[in-house]
């Protein structure tokens, strides 16, 4: 044991005053040390955001001084000021490690060798954290048992993200949801980069039910998707901003396609059906459209009711197939017409060098129709040959240049 002259005149942590041999009046040696035991034991203090003490303190009133002190505190930042009757302030210097419960904060503060720090900006290292009674192990370090988890933005506002990092793709990053601590359903990374649902009834056997690739974002249903039957005004698989518009299912084997809340398409195991007018490019675009593999309206190629021939419209210029109707005799000058007159024509039109054309005139009251045929070859048109029936060759003959203008057969 060193010898007691050896001794310092002070403890080494809290700087106590030792009693000294042959000392007189060791009272106030042995006050000082209670003193200091009684400001710094179970230290606690009023704050510690104070540049300037309080104007009325009470023997005993303890704070942390902070930088910057004026006043009486000028000097003393970061110490912890004590009001002794019968009246002056008596500085303690912290060491490392002291802690301070802070009245106004409601929490612990503690000193680092430079200066006071709370629970919200110190560090926090613990090998495993147990929160309501949940064990924690060398897997789960973190483990809580409580109604609920929560994780917001900091009190100034702004967001929050909960991030789940895995060191390589083949690895998992996940959310797990347990019944029972037994897996049913699972969403994140798992084994890849792409992200993925999946769910389980047993926690053994799993089924994707969604998948999104990396690169592109595609989604895919790798199980494929079930919707509700849904109606026309309310389809199963509508639009956003368009809810009447989409898919939908009118009877079994049936799909149907809704627009405004009206059925327009209707597929079904014996065909298609379609409500309203089929429109587009692959519908023909006019009444002549020959642009091969376009659906023919009504209407189309005089199907339906004929197309109507003007004073513009040269027969020997018509290269659609179809039926044709001249209202007047006046549309027929110069336009190559066996006679002047109204009539139907038939015109079948193969190519530039073939074509066939049959005319029938529109007869006066009580006369019959003429029928005229003519024919397109290597050569150009042949000249119109009139087609003579029952009611056209009896009657009284006449003839032009060695033609037939009137029957052929003359009663007498």
């Amino acid at each position: 044991m060193p010898d007691p002259a050896d001794w310092p005149d002070t403890a080494p942590v809290l700087g106590l005053p030792y009693l000294q041999p042959a000392q007189a009046q060791k009272h106030v040696t042995v006050n000082e040390a209670l003193r200091t035991l009684d400001a710094v034991v179970q230290l606690a203090v009023a704050d510690r955001d104070r540049t300037a003490p309080p104007a009325l303190p009470a023997p005993g009133d303890r704070h942390i001084v902070a930088a910057g002190a004026t006043g009486a505190w000028a000097g003393q930042d970061h110490r912890i000021a004590l009001w002794e009757a019968p009246g002056a302030w008596v500085f303690l210097a912290p060491g490392p490690g002291w802690r301070a419960w802070v009245a106004a904060e409601g929490a612990v503060a503690t000193f680092d060798g430079e200066a006071w720090a709370g629970p919200a900006v110190l560090p926090l290292a613990a090998d495993r954290v147990s929160v309501g009674g949940a064990a924690a192990d060398g897997t789960n370090r973190l483990a809580v048992a409580a109604a609920a988890t929560l994780l917001t933005h900091p009190g100034a506002g702004g967001g929050h993200q909960l991030k789940l990092n895995k060191a390589a793709a083949a690895d998992t990053a996940s959310l797990l949801f347990q019944t029972g601590f037994s897996g049913r359903a699972e969403m994140g990374t798992a084994g890849s980069d792409d992200f993925a649902v999946k769910v389980s009834a047993d926690g053994a056997a799993w089924a994707t039910a969604l998948a999104a690739d990396r690169a592109t974002g595609r989604a895919a249903l790798p199980a494929g998707l079930t919707l509700p039957a849904g109606s026309a005004a309310a389809p199963a698989a509508a639009f956003d901003g368009d809810a009447d518009t989409g898919l939908w299912r009118p009877a079994a084997d049936a799909v149907g396609i809704a627009a405004g809340g009206t059925e327009r398409v209707r597929v079904t195991a014996a065909g298609m059906q379609v409500t309203g007018q089929i429109t587009g490019t692959a519908v023909a675009q006019s009444a002549t459209d020959t642009t091969a593999g376009r659906l023919v309206r009504v209407r189309d190629f005089g199907l339906g009711v004929a197309i109507g021939l003007g004073a513009g419209n040269n027969l020997n210029d018509l290269t659609a197939t179809g039926f044709y109707y001249n209202p007047a005799a006046a549309n027929t000058p110069g336009n190559n017409y066996p006679v002047s007159t109204a009539g139907a024509l038939w015109n079948l039109w193969r190519s530039a060098t073939n074509h066939t054309q049959i005319f029938v005139t529109y007869p006066a009251a009580g006369a019959e129709p003429r029928a005229f045929l003519r024919s397109q070859g290597q050569s150009g048109w042949s000249a119109w040959r009139e087609i003579y029936h029952a009611g056209t060759i009896v009657g009284t003959v006449s003839q032009a240049g060695g033609m037939p203008t009137g029957r052929v057969v003359e009663r007498g």
